[in-house]
């Protein structure tokens, strides 16, 4: 055998490498989405049957999601001397034994008479711990799936293992309502499904350690520190739209963490009523999240961004006219499908603005600043919860205006900002596509 043929062979095992980790990617990602939708979902419902009030809410969004952004910054330096499935793993594994101490907090609350202060400051305590040990491989996991999944496949790879990543969780939510309301003592519901969550979360760790990783190379000429990139950040496109990520997570987070409040106390949702609600965006988000995927590998992530930055806002503001069940549902499905798009879009514009080497520390700088939107808008909604009055409304659905207006103006302020920075089909008008649909379904003789 020669040279030549024994380098096509190396080639097709590295491809057959690379596909197979991508399998256990999708595994990974099926067990993770059964830890969230029975786990991550099922926490502020958890802090409120403890006591927790709309301040503490806020907290349990802002305070956790702001320490554990900010801990990606020093991911970049542990990459220098660890390789990322190092990191990735052993943090995944340390993340799935925290849920461990967070039933813990349930069965003392339950048995031991924990006060409506301490458990749900405990809560607090734990779910940062866990999001901060699952956030800080976030930079390296996704340098990680970078070198794996290429270019050209992106949209269509991510578009479809977030579809089925989704389905499951849809499902894993479900299955956690259901059990809720099967439970006559509903902290004992909680601590069940705590549990699946942790042996989950094991089970990914499991598919993580199976998964190839291409050989990487920190180099320290593409470091750049957390503070020049800020001062930077108006005048780079990259810069640009971490800023535009950040104004909209503040915007969306004066709202966000409060929808479970309205709906278990102020509507009095049961469980299965709230997770209807709740599984409406989740659904749509699972069956649009493949066609964003190949729009935007057509047309660009810019577009997408454009499309559903203009449009989101209007979600939170639609809450006000109505507290129907079914209206409710219908509203969240809308705001699913457009979420799918804005959130894949965000992701893999990062993948084409960055280069490799520096892909890892973009991604941990992007998270930093994305924490201190989401810290700084739940702590300003748990504020204005906690002070503002909104007559004989609910004072969620002040909140809920408030978001979606800065929501607009946000996008209408910021996004024109941004430019595309690949090569992608130009858009055409409607009345294109429309003749190109009547003209391929026409009889031939009539052309």
């Amino acid at each position: 055998m020669d040279g030549g043929e024994t380098n096509v062979v190396r080639a097709e095992i590295d491809e057959e490498t690379r596909r197979r980790s991508l399998r256990y990617s999708l595994k990974d990602g099926i067990a993770w989405s059964i830890n969230s939708g029975m786990g991550n979902s099922y926490v502020a419902p958890y802090a409120l049957a403890m006591g927790a009030d709309p301040a503490q809410i806020g907290l349990l969004t802002s305070v956790p999601n702001l320490i554990a952004n900010f801990s990606q910054i020093e991911t970049p330096k542990l990459m220098e001397r660890r390789s990322r499935k190092w990191i990735v793993t052993r943090f995944v594994f340390a993340q799935a034994l925290t849920w461990l101490p967070m039933a813990a907090v349930g069965l003392c609350f339950l048995f031991f008479g924990f006060d409506g202060v301490m458990a749900p400051l405990l809560v607090l305590l734990f779910y940062t711990v866990y999001l901060l040990l699952g956030s800080f491989v976030s930079p390296a996991w996704s340098s990680w799936m970078g070198d794996l999944v290429r270019e050209e496949e992106r949209g269509k790879f991510f578009g479809r293992r977030n579809m089925i990543v989704g389905i499951t969780g849809l499902c894993a939510m479900l299955i956690g309502g259901i059990v809720l309301d099967a439970f006559s003592e509903v902290i004992l519901g909680f601590v069940l499904l705590f549990t699946i969550a942790m042996v989950a979360r094991l089970f990914s760790f499991y598919y993580l350690t199976r998964q190839y990783e291409p050989e990487f190379k920190y180099e320290h000429e593409y470091y750049f520190s957390f503070s020049s990139f800020v001062k930077r950040a108006k005048d780079n496109n990259f810069g640009r739209f971490t800023l535009y990520a950040t104004a909209m997570a503040l915007a969306v987070n004066i709202a966000s963490p409060f929808f479970t409040v309205y709906m278990l106390r102020d509507l009095g949702f049961t469980y299965l009523e709230f997770v209807a609600v709740t599984l409406s965006a989740s659904l749509l988000n699972v069956i649009f999240m493949p066609l964003w995927g190949k729009f935007s590998d057509r047309y660009g992530n810019l577009l997408v961004l454009r499309i559903c930055g203009l449009i989101v806002p209007v979600v939170p503001i639609l809450w006000l006219f109505s507290s129907n069940v079914l209206y409710l549902m219908a509203v969240e499905g809308f705001g699913g499908f457009l979420w799918a798009g804005f959130n894949l879009a965000c992701s893999n514009y990062i993948y084409d603005a960055v280069s490799k080497q520096r892909r890892g520390i973009c991604f941990a700088y992007f998270g930093a600043l994305n924490g201190i939107g989401v810290f700084i808008g739940a702590t300003l909604g748990g504020l204005m919860a906690t002070y503002l009055s909104a007559g004989t409304a609910s004072v969620f659905l002040l909140l809920f205006l408030i978001s979606g207006l800065l929501r607009l103006a946000v996008s209408l302020i910021m996004l024109p900002r941004l430019h595309e920075v690949r090569k992608v089909e130009p858009v055409r008008p409607l009345w294109y596509f429309l003749g190109d649909f009547i003209r391929k379904r026409l009889p031939p003789h009539s052309h």
